[in-house]
């Protein structure tokens, strides 16, 4: 928009708005709309087009917040021709207050960009692209464009470009611009202005990516990965070959024998009346009801216990009575001394003792199996 193109700085000077915004003042911007507000020609109408874009652009809040702004695009003027003096709203103004909510200038703000373009800043602008190179020159640029509306001096950019550009992570592309700094410093490249340097590197990026090398793994990282991978697999193979939870190598089922087929007389409790011992495959077995499912276990086990006197089934099913019992006489609050302990405090009981003594699982047949080639 021209209106915005050329405001009047003085000794018949102008700039633009839109891009040395940062150089121009207040007083300057409603220097140059008292010119075109007395009169009634395109100027003006396009100022009034202008106020009524930023009016119908801006959400309620932003829009809100420019209005407490108004005496500042707010300006008094006495038309050609006549006497009086009338405010009237300037739409250039408005737009310069705008951009100052948008961009608030602080003396440090120069300053900033600067260290943004030092050796150190562009070295993290690489970083922070990822190494594309498009990205990076287009930050810099940008930060060159906020210099420049500014009125600030372009500062020295060639060294901290090739320092920038060597840290990409493309080797080649790295080695290459290496190459090239090392002909500047002999004075092969005298003249290089940071823009044609900039060039050079959109320029080789491009051809680098078109040949589709750009970043290319090393055989260290193809190695890398290649082993990555084959303990990824690895892993994986270990998680489907590891026993259900509950069961032993080897098959053996924790919860007890498969009371099957030939065996499966061990899971049928004796009736009223039968005997409570018998023997199969050479062995002796009598009844044990504290063994869930199975209900016949070898009389003298593998170690030679006495399984009568000494099942640890019916020791960790007394146990909880014992400690309740304990707890009673020592003043508990459960009334009585014939406590029963709930069912889930057995299976709390039973599971603690387990974990105190160890496990005490009834002979399966592939334990019967072993025991009898052992034994003879």
């Amino acid at each position: 928009m021209p209106i915005l193109e050329a405001i009047s700085i003085g000794d018949g000077k102008t700039k633009s708005m839109v891009t040395e915004y940062g150089s121009i003042t207040e007083a300057q911007v409603k220097a140059h709309a008292a010119i075109y507000q007395k009169e009634d020609n395109r100027k003006r109408q396009a100022a009034s087009m202008l106020e009524a874009l930023v009016a119908n652009s801006l959400e309620p809040d932003v829009y809100d917040e420019l209005e407490q702004r108004e005496d500042k695009y707010t300006i008094d003027v006495v038309p050609t021709g006549g006497t009086d003096s009338v405010s009237r709203i300037d739409g250039v103004m408005i737009f310069y207050q705008l951009i100052q909510m948008v961009c608030v200038d602080t003396k440090a703000t120069v300053s900033n960009i600067l260290d943004l373009l030092s050796r150190a800043g562009l070295v993290q602008a690489m970083a922070d692209a990822e190494s594309d190179i498009q990205l990076f020159n287009r930050k810099v640029n940008g930060l060159i464009a906020s210099l420049k509306s500014r009125q600030a001096g372009i500062p020295h950019l060639i060294a901290p470009l090739f320092k920038a550009y060597q840290k990409c992570e493309d080797k080649a592309f790295a080695q290459y611009f290496a190459r090239k700094e090392e002909l500047y410093e002999d004075g092969s490249l005298i003249g290089l202005k940071y823009s044609v340097l900039m060039r050079m590197a959109s320029e080789r990026y491009k051809i680098i990516k078109d040949k589709g090398e750009w970043k290319p793994e090393t055989k260290e990282e193809l190695d890398f990965m290649a082993l990555t991978a084959k303990l990824e697999e690895r892993h994986k193979k270990q998680l489907t070959q590891q026993p259900i939870q509950g069961q032993r190598q080897g098959g053996r089922d924790r919860q007890g024998p498969n009371n099957t087929g030939e065996w499966a007389w061990k899971g049928v409790a004796p009736k009223e009346g039968e005997p409570v011992e018998k023997k199969f495959r050479g062995k002796q077995y009598i009844y044990c009801p504290h063994h869930g499912s199975t209900k016949w276990v070898l009389k003298i086990n593998r170690q030679g216990v006495v399984h009568a006197t000494n099942c640890r089934a019916r020791q960790k099913e007394e146990k909880p009575k014992i400690a309740m019992s304990a707890t009673t006489d020592e003043g508990s609050t459960t009334e009585g001394s014939d406590y029963t302990p709930t069912k889930k405090e057995l299976l709390m009981a039973q599971a603690l003792a387990a974990v105190i003594e160890g496990d005490d699982w009834p002979d399966t047949p592939e334990d019967e199996e072993l025991h009898t080639s052992k034994r003879g």
